[in-house]
């Protein structure tokens, strides 16, 4: 009589740890000069879950390392205004080039905001209004997704991990007020690789260690 064994199948793994949010998290920081600081840091937030809820926010941080720069956009126009306090608290004002900022306590918070997305090929724009302000992002030419797992060591944070999807931009525009910002995307060391400073991070999760 001839056994049979059967290759032990595998298993999910289950995560340790609570999941602090989840949701998209698109970026563009443009410079000016290549080779000079960077002139805006900007972000958006679709929260699908997080300790203070669901929500969406933008957030633009313009002249980010000159607390002198007079009429500077430093704003975030969000429709759940604890939620992207405790975003910008935790997370971005933690992430590499938010870090020497000196003004990210001092960003104008706007409530009430409504959003628009607007989907055109491959290019993609996110809209908020709150009654007389406006931040419009765009990203251009976005390339193919491709996943990513980044252990907490090396997180934005420290004390993350990080799961996503990313798709890098050619390139990408933010208008504040109706006021384009100055400066274009440059390209850099992303991940393993090189791309714009501008792309999103699609079904981005963040996870305590």
């Amino acid at each position: 009589m001839t056994e049979t064994t059967t290759a032990p199948q595998s298993l999910p793994i289950v995560r340790q740890g609570a999941v602090a949010w989840t949701g998209d998290n698109p970026f563009i920081y443009l410079k000016r000069d290549p080779a000079g600081q960077w002139s805006s840091l900007s972000v958006f937030f679709r929260i699908a879950a997080s300790p203070y809820g669901i929500g969406r926010a933008a957030v633009v941080v313009e002249n980010p390392y000159d607390r002198t720069a007079s009429g500077s956009a430093r704003m975030v126009l969000t429709d759940n205004v604890e939620m992207a306090k405790y975003l910008v608290r935790d997370f971005v004002s933690k992430f590499v080039l938010f870090r020497p900022s000196e003004v990210m306590d001092d960003l104008e918070y706007i409530g009430g905001a409504e959003f628009q997305q607007t989907l055109e090929g491959d290019d993609w724009t996110e809209t908020a209004t709150a009654a007389d302000r406006s931040i419009t992002l765009t990203w251009r030419s976005l390339g193919e997704p491709f996943a990513v797992d980044v252990p907490g060591s090396e997180s934005g944070t420290g004390q993350h991990e990080m799961f996503a999807v990313f798709r890098i931009a050619g390139g990408g525009e933010v208008n504040v007020d109706g006021r384009q910002l100055e400066g274009t995307t440059i390209e850099r060391d992303f991940l393993n690789g090189r791309g714009q400073s501008a792309g999103m991070a699609i079904s981005e999760t963040w996870v305590e260690r």
